[in-house]
């Protein structure tokens, strides 16, 4: 088995995440961590058990790093990326792509010009709860996919004086950039228009609107909308008696899905843990509808259905180390990112935004 060695970048939560994948891996051999500062790379490296350095030319000249993980705060995700891609690296960068569109040409420039590998990390595709719904979009079992609906209300766990309650950034591509990408990746289609509103904050320390009415058209026609607020749902005290999404599933969190086409829908419900699917049928006096399919599992199954970080992580050096094309091209997840931006347009000026308005570079 060809085994690579890997760098990540960040080690923050999600950098932790990365290692723990990486430590996992039978592609891995060995895993070097970096953070800008001296001291907090050495703490962060003897935490997680791995090699750590403030240098990051020590790790972009080094020739048996074959994979970087990119999961450093938002506003390094450009250069980070950039820079590994140009060393030759395999890059798997967290998203956002960058704080602003242009940020985000010049990830995809320079993915051309190096030619080297660049992935985007929309784990939510590698999750079983979302897999399930291409599966049975692609086999027909709705017929043509007409509307997307995402309900998604939390609680407020950016907390204050963090970076990403101060990030120049949006939510949009912080966060619900997850949730835009799912309907495209599920209806195949291209975006041509996203109309998007913000109600004034009520959690009045953000940097950024805390909830997102967020519609998009496709260009068959059908459509997809957004419902996003955050920090109306119950504050999660981390009750170690209770099932913390059974908890959440009654107090205000939401996190679902309806999508429906001409013969059927389907509803995935995270605080739930189910996925259900109706077909529809011409009945003698009106339209029939009948629930034909159930699936849950449980909460050892929550990461596996819900977002697969891990996974994602795994497969990525798997790829890397077998010299495999990226499953899912960062010009694709460009194109989410365009719809990010033109949504963040079309708030803060009113207007729906044409996506063909939107140039590519």
């Amino acid at each position: 088995m060809n085994k690579i060695n890997v760098a990540v970048l960040g080690l923050g939560q999600m950098g932790a995440t990365h290692v723990e994948a990486a430590k996992e891996s039978p592609f891995v051999d060995r895993i070097i961590g970096y953070e800008p500062d001296p001291g907090r790379a050495a703490l962060r490296g003897k935490e997680l058990g791995i090699g750590n350095t403030s240098n990051l030319d020590e790790i972009l000249e080094d020739k048996s790093i074959k994979l970087i993980y990119i999961a450093a705060a938002n506003e390094a995700h450009m250069e980070l990326a950039v820079r590994s891609l140009k060393s030759g690296k395999a890059v798997l960068c967290e998203k956002p792509m960058g704080i602003t569109l242009d940020e985000a040409r010049t990830i995809i420039k320079a993915e051309k010009e190096s030619g080297s590998f660049l992935q985007i990390g929309f784990e939510a595709r590698y999750s079983m709860l979302y897999m399930k719904v291409k599966e049975w979009i692609d086999s027909g079992l709705i017929g043509r996919p007409l509307n997307s609906h995402c309900l998604y209300y939390c609680s407020e766990f950016h907390k204050k004086n963090t970076w990403r309650s101060k990030s120049k950034g949006s939510l949009i591509g912080e966060k619900l950039s997850h949730y835009l990408d799912l309907p495209r990746w599920w209806f195949g289609k291209k975006v041509t228009e996203v109309f998007a509103m913000s109600a004034p904050n009520f959690v009045n320390y953000f940097n950024h609107p805390d909830n997102h009415q967020i519609t998009y058209r496709f260009e068959d026609g059908a459509m997809s909308n957004l419902n996003f607020v955050m920090g109306i749902a119950e504050s999660d005290l981390g009750d170690p008696l209770k099932d913390i999404l059974e908890k959440q599933s009654d107090d205000g969190h939401v996190l679902r899905y309806m999508i429906y086409g001409d013969k059927g829908a389907i509803e995935t419900d995270v605080f739930r843990r189910r996925i259900r699917r109706w077909v529809f049928s011409d009945g003698p006096e009106k339209l029939e509808s009948k629930i034909v399919e159930e699936m849950k599992y449980d909460k050892s199954q929550d990461l596996l259905y819900g977002h697969n970080v891990h996974g994602q992580n795994l497969r990525i050096a798997e790829l890397v180390a077998k010299n495999m094309k990226p499953e899912n091209p960062a010009s694709d997840a460009f194109e989410t990112m365009k719809l990010c931006f033109a949504a963040e347009k079309s708030s803060d000026t009113g207007k729906p935004i044409l996506m063909n308005e939107i140039a590519d570079n």
